[in-house]
């Protein structure tokens, strides 16, 4: 069968490891072209690259660092002049703080809001100076469950995937009418990098924060790359500004 992203082009940051790594390898898959951004996992982001390249599709990438959320502009336009151009661009970099407000140190503030908010828009804009031209493109941001309720704890990381869920719904609308769409993905939680790690280190957190998922499980980044292929594939073509919900059914009650 036709691989869905045949001859696409693809940039995907917070490809080292978890669900960016998933995501861009299953890109590849479906014949997406892709270049990876990662941080400092050099090692996760080679195993990344051979991931997609393995596939028969161009793959590349580099290291950068959204603490310097500029870099995300550099990201995108190593990406495109890798590829030739670009017609899917991921927001997939982020970091957490599971702390009490009172806990919360100031360079935690600006650290989260630098890569998880403030990197992922310039990354936008930088796609659709491309995209607005060739009257055609897809932008998906990974947002968060936690950006649709309140949880103790997590009021900096809920905070800046906030951001992310409304800048989808104002580019929806304002590209959109340029033939491009964007949309995001929301996870509940994910067996992915440092949530796997605390899941793992606290088995009853862990047993609690499962027993509160109706479905009674974690995902898996294989099953957001699932999803996130859909959201940007040439399948998908009425959906836009959506914030798609990937959580075992915790935000339904």
């Amino acid at each position: 069968m036709p691989r869905m992203l045949e001859g696409k082009r693809a940039v995907v940051t917070g490809a080292s490891s978890g669900m960016g790594a998933a995501i861009a390898i299953r890109f590849a898959a479906e014949g997406a072209a892709v270049w990876s951004g990662g941080g400092s996992d050099a090692e996760g982001l080679r195993r990344t690259i051979e991931g997609c390249a393995g596939h028969g599709v161009r793959a590349g990438g580099k290291g950068y660092n959204f603490a310097r959320s500029r870099d995300a502009a550099r990201l995108v336009r190593d990406g495109a002049e890798f590829l030739g151009g670009l017609d899917i661009l991921v927001n997939c970099a982020g970091t957490r703080s599971f702390k009490l407000i009172t806990e919360v140190e100031d360079d935690e503030i600006d650290l989260l809001f630098q890569v998880n908010a403030k990197a992922a828009y310039i990354a936008s804009r930088e796609a659709a100076r491309i995209m607005v031209p060739q009257k055609s493109g897809r932008i998906l941001m990974l947002g968060s469950e936690a950006a649709e309720h309140g949880t103790p704890n997590f009021s900096l990381y809920s905070c800046t995937k906030a951001v992310m869920h409304n800048l989808t719904k104002c580019l929806a609308l304002e590209l959109g009418p340029s033939g491009i769409r964007v949309n995001c993905l929301a996870p509940g939680v994910v067996e992915s990098g440092r949530v796997k790690e605390r899941l793992a280190s606290d088995p009853e957190f862990a047993e609690n924060r499962r027993n509160k998922i109706p479905i009674r499980q974690f995902g898996k980044p294989e099953n957001m790359a699932a999803t996130a292929l859909f959201l940007v594939s040439p399948e998908n073509e009425f959906m836009n500004g959506s914030i798609v919900l990937a959580d075992g059914g915790t935000t339904a009650a």
